[in-house]
């Protein structure tokens, strides 16, 4: 196989983030499952929920429909998971914003790509020569990703929204061994929409995972309020990892 250099940082990290600080309240039309099947060309990766969660996209359209929208342009979103309480408060009409949920993407252009053992080893490398240059809240790719992310919340909320985000600050890795490469950022966003404005501390674990020679962007967040948050979702994040190698 030809090696490819490749950016996986194109796509904005933090993007799901945004769209859930948008109010959400649907009704459920599927039943939720323990297991996800995703079809990546000729492979089948089963994602299973964390402990204590469900995935939503599949439950709930409009849940579906906002994390889309937000969603780069370059990436297919491929899961979400909200706590087992979350989907329950939506069920009954109520809406968010939500403290703690993941996401599941991959490249549109590597959904159905190969990845070598030797090409995943190159990513820790590849963030750490380009990861803060990428993060740059100057930079031209944090700027297009909050153009994106401002038309995004502005067609959600039928507002024209404002959207500003911290320089987020790199806490380091935490995962780095065959087939995962995980850092953890910590940012603030502020979202004004109309009359509404919310600020917001947000731990971010950004995960690389080559599942089934398939490469997936795994996230979680967490909205931070102590130290003891980054403990929480570094072994979330660890634990579930886990759980989708070990399901494959």
């Amino acid at each position: 196989m030809k090696t490819v250099r490749w950016k996986p940082l194109r796509h904005p990290v933090l993007a799901l983030t945004i769209t859930l600080a948008v109010s959400v309240s649907a009704q459920a039309q599927t039943r939720k499952t323990n297991n996800t099947s995703l079809q990546l060309g000729d492979r089948v990766v089963v994602i299973p929920a964390p402990d204590g969660f469900e995935e939503a996209a599949s439950q709930f359209e409009d849940v579906k429909a906002r994390f889309t929208v937000t969603e780069d342009p370059g990436n297919a979103l491929l899961a979400v998971h909200l706590l087992a309480t979350d989907c329950e408060r939506l069920r009954r009409g109520e809406s968010g914003p939500f403290n703690f949920y993941t996401k599941i993407s991959v490249r549109k252009t590597a959904r159905e790509r190969d990845f070598s053992p030797s090409e995943f080893a190159a990513i820790p490398a590849e963030f750490r020569k380009s990861g803060a240059a990428i993060l740059d809240v100057n930079g031209p790719t944090m700027k297009a990703t909050l153009e994106h992310l401002e038309k995004g919340v502005s067609e959600l909320t039928k507002n024209t929204a404002k959207v500003e985000m911290s320089q987020p600050e790199n806490l380091g890795e935490f995962d780095n061994r065959p087939n995962v490469y995980s850092v953890m950022l910590l940012l603030t966003y502020k979202v004004q929409s109309g009359l509404s404005q919310r600020v917001t501390p947000v731990l971010g674990g950004l995960s690389f995972v080559r599942v089934k020679q398939r490469l997936l962007y795994v996230y979680t967040y967490r909205k931070y309020e102590s130290k003891a948050d980054i403990e929480v979702l570094r072994d979330f994040t660890k634990q579930w990892i886990n759980m989708i190698l070990g399901a494959n």
